[in-house]
């Protein structure tokens, strides 16, 4: 029996069980354990490495003789990347081993930010960055479908647990990450983004167990982008993520001057929020995972709900200036967003399990980052335009979209 087999997700043709050594079948509930761990660790380090420029661009701008828009630059190359070798790369390893891919995929991303850290110039910074993007986009398109196939018990938490990893990696990795570059240098911050993402790839060697890849056996449908992207029900789980990702970016972006302007938090205080932030967040990944297992249509819409209805109070609180309000109202929406990033994640598995999970996942990959993308340009769009006061309700119409879809499309979420 396949580690998939009598759980929430779909997909007894996915392929041989999990092996351990010799291929008994699936790994003890302590290995699955400690192979999601080092996923999620892997993962944090990974997200933390994407972000780390953002706070440093002065810094590694004068590092190597550029202005911080060439800097700047990079980011976006580093996310291009990311999204367009995904599905590619993906499908190119389908036929190798799950763990070979991941140890690889970590290598080169700490490959990459070795030479960044070292780089003389902002054109060998590009080539660093783009080659650490080759393995984040493989990566994320692998690590929760094998933490899924791994699962013993509850296949949603298993792959939740990889998720955690990049959600804690946004509120605890990236400041720890730029704290250091600022107190050593960026270069030093660098250095220990490859240093650890290196050291991680002895992790998944020990921890993760061999796992055959899910190329298509004959018969069966391809697992092509175009073929996957068909796969019924799985366009709504897109189209709901990209509305609720923009929704949520438009207004993070502009978290900072929000809270300052309208709420007079700034300084230690924000900080204190952000902090807080992060804990809704990683308790909401945590949530996201038991309501897939339990509830993964009306856990969907709860929390789609939840996002719009804290974003509203949000902005009706700055109208007002009441930042006793607005606070806990912040952490809300933090917290139903992690809720809402774990279960389109899981969906996306169910709709498209077995051969086709991996460039399912790859393509969500895409959608999330054109959806960040997309939600920073239209928050910046309104903050120039002096609408920062109506941000967070223009936030909460994105998510109250998302959630008629997710009603009137609610069996997309669904476990079967």
């Amino acid at each position: 029996m396949t580690a998939e087999a009598g759980t929430g997700v779909r997909g007894g043709s996915a392929g041989p069980p999990a092996r351990r050594r010799r291929g008994e079948g699936p790994p003890p509930r302590r290995v699955e354990a400690a192979a999601t761990l080092a996923l999620a660790a892997v993962a944090f380090v990974i997200v933390t490495g994407e972000i780390l420029p953002v706070g440093l661009l002065g810094d590694i701008a004068r590092g190597v003789g550029a202005t911080e828009g060439q800097v700047g630059l990079t980011v976006s190359w580093y996310a291009l990347t990311a999204a367009g070798t995904a599905v590619p790369l993906t499908r190119w390893s389908a036929r190798l081993d799950r763990r070979h891919v991941l140890l690889a995929s970590a290598a080169v991303f700490g490959a990459g930010h070795l030479l960044a850290a070292l780089a003389p110039n902002v054109a060998v910074l590009g080539a660093g960055r783009g080659l650490a993007a080759l393995g984040h986009g493989v990566f994320f398109a692998v690590a929760a479908p094998t933490a899924v196939r791994l699962a013993v018990g509850s296949p949603n938490r298993a792959g939740g647990r990889v998720m955690v990893g990049g959600a804690m990696a946004l509120v605890v990795g990236a400041p720890l990450a730029t704290f250091l570059g600022q107190a050593a240098g960026w270069r030093a911050g660098m250095l220990a983004v490859a240093a650890v993402a290196l050291l991680l790839t002895f992790a998944v060697a020990r921890l993760v167990p061999s796992l055959p890849g899910l190329a298509p056996r004959a018969g069966e449908p391809g697992h092509g982008l175009l073929d996957t992207l068909r796969t019924p029900r799985l366009g709504t789980v897109m189209v709901v993520t990209l509305l609720l990702v923009a929704g949520h970016f438009a207004m993070f972006t502009y978290v900072a001057p929000y809270a300052d302007e309208r709420l007079g938090l700034r300084g230690a205080a924000f900080t204190a929020v952000l902090l807080a932030y992060g804990c809704a967040a990683v308790v909401g990944s945590n949530l996201g995972g038991r309501l897939a297992d339990r509830r993964p249509v009306g856990g969907v819409r709860a929390a789609a709900a939840t996002f719009a209805a804290a974003l509203l109070g949000v902005g009706l609180a700055g109208w007002v200036r009441l930042p006793v309000a607005a606070v806990p109202l912040l952490l809300v929406w933090g917290g139903a967003f992690s809720v809402l990033v774990v279960s389109f994640a899981l969906a996306v598995l169910r709709r498209a399990p077995g051969p086709r999970a991996e460039t399912a996942n790859a393509a969500h990959g895409i959608v999330f980052q054109v959806g960040i993308v997309t939600g920073s340009a239209l928050g910046t769009a309104w903050y120039e335009a002096g609408a920062l006061p109506a941000l967070p309700l223009f936030a909460a119409a994105a998510g109250l979209a998302g959630l008629a879809l997710a009603v009137w499309r609610g069996r997309s979420f669904a476990a079967d």
